[in-house]
């Protein structure tokens, strides 16, 4: 199984959540998995909620998935802030034993070969790390005014393979270094409608995180 996780450091609201939800509109048979404790927007955005998730299992407990539109997905459910600061307990090792079991799951009895994770902007977290560390590629949003400040903070992962998303771009140009270029999506009401309308915009994204 091939494990992309959607990453940009210390830096908030460049997009993850959205362009993963636009690659869960336009794939099948992939899973996708909220590992963002701290907002759940992409459970939310899919009106799940449920009772455990895959974070209880770190520590032997159960988890639910959903299959949507021939995905599957691993949502998170919602947390008081004590909860929240406990997380801060779990180390990556946990979480990397715990994708290892994941796939097991998702290889046999759903036939996944591709898993994308949406990570929290925090990745001195265990809980980030860990899905860091365990990826095979980073997918990485880029907006033009904080893209060295996200590249800076992202981990140093060795070899492993980055893509990179330039989002939000206002200009009508080409960015070098770029697996696809994103433009600012003016008049949409929600998250929900952005995805939608960056659709046809991600094609070469897929090609290159799930190919």
């Amino acid at each position: 199984m091939t494990i992309i996780t959607v990453t940009s450091g210390n830096v908030g609201g460049v997009g993850k959540t959205t362009i993963t939800l636009a690659l869960l509109m336009s794939t099948k048979n992939v899973a996708y998995m909220d590992l963002s404790p701290d907002n759940r927007s992409l459970s939310l955005l899919l009106g799940l909620n449920p009772r455990v998730d895959i974070i209880d299992s770190v520590r032997g407990g159960r988890y639910m998935m959903y299959v949507r539109d021939g995905n599957v997905v691993i949502p998170i459910r919602h947390r008081e802030y004590l909860e929240l600061r406990q997380l801060s307990e779990i180390a990556p090792g946990e979480v990397q034993r715990m994708l290892r079991a994941l796939e097991k799951t998702l290889v046999s009895k759903y036939g996944v070969d591709d898993l994308v994770i949406d990570t929290m902007s925090a990745v001195n977290l265990g809980l980030t790390m860990g899905a860091i560390e365990a990826a095979d590629k980073l997918l990485i949003p880029l907006t033009r005014e904080r893209e060295e400040l996200i590249r800076r903070t992202i981990p140093r992962v060795g070899t492993k393979h980055m893509v990179y998303a330039m989002n939000m771009v206002r200009e009508n140009l080409r960015v070098e270094g770029m697996t696809v270029v994103i433009p600012y999506v003016e008049g949409a009401s929600n998250q929900l409608e952005v995805a939608e309308r960056i659709r046809n915009y991600v094609r070469n994204l897929m090609k290159v995180v799930l190919g």
